[in-house]
């Protein structure tokens, strides 16, 4: 039998049986004291946009085991990577420093998933996020990219999206998650298949030079890349913030 949990009582962690309720940083500690940012828009769900005074952020879906045990670590071992990309440091990544990359991307995107807003719901399975907890696996069918934005930005913004084929018919249900710290910004796209054969690769989004403006890390393509992309994502403009985030809107 599972574990039962009272109504009192925590939730479980998202990560582990064990009680949520550790004030886990959405954005990390050493992000927050390496740049000044100023206030940030925060909307959960359909709940009302409120302006926080401060990006200072915690979430209470992880336990106080995972919050300083495997997730500190590979804070730890992803400072030294993605700490010289949002100060706006060229950057070499071979296939170790991509994976780690893509992992630290899909931990933030699976606590955004946590926060989302969703009834009672989430869209990474129980396996999806257990298995990153014991071995850093990247849940399968899992894009991500990293680019450069040229204002300095943090932000982290979720969204769910479904994927048809030309008659309509659905393929595979999508979890979207932006992540942007300082000058350096990560997308993540999670894909559950409902119908055989759906190939990840050619899921549709909007027109535009996105290999120009993005490298993709995972699965990985090439076993060295180098950061930043020929083309930085802007604050406005055809080039803006506003388009990655809307990338994959087509309707």
């Amino acid at each position: 039998m599972g574990q039962v949990y009272d109504s009192v009582m925590a939730p479980p962690c998202i990560f582990c049986d064990n009680n949520s309720g550790s004030r886990e940083h959405l954005w990390p500690d050493w992000l927050l004291k390496r740049h000044t940012f100023g206030p940030i828009k925060m909307q959960i769900g359909i709940k009302q946009r409120i302006i926080k005074p401060t990006p200072e952020l915690k979430v209470k879906t992880v336990c106080c085991a995972c919050n300083n045990g495997w997730m500190s670590q590979l804070e730890a071992n992803n400072t030294s990577i993605i700490g010289p990309m949002s100060d706006s440091t060229p950057t070499t990544l071979d296939t170790a420093a991509q994976t780690l990359v893509a992992a630290w991307s899909i931990k933030g995107a699976m606590m955004s998933d946590s926060m989302r807003g969703r009834k009672g719901t989430k869209f990474y399975t129980r396996g999806e996020c257990l298995n990153m907890r014991i071995s850093r696996t990247i849940p399968p069918n899992t894009l991500v990219w990293i680019g450069r934005v040229d204002g300095k930005h943090i932000a982290n913004v979720g969204t769910d999206f479904t994927w048809n084929d030309k008659n309509g018919k659905h393929l595979a249900t999508n979890c979207l998650c932006t992540i942007a710290a300082g000058h350096f910004v990560t997308q993540v796209v999670s894909v559950h298949v409902e119908q055989p054969g759906a190939n990840i690769q050619s899921i549709p989004c909007k027109a535009g030079n996105w290999n120009e403006k993005l490298i993709q890390i995972w699965p990985i393509q090439q076993p060295v890349v180098h950061w930043p992309p020929k083309i930085a994502i802007t604050n406005g403009g055809p080039d803006g913030i506003a388009y990655l985030l809307d990338r994959w809107r087509l309707e």
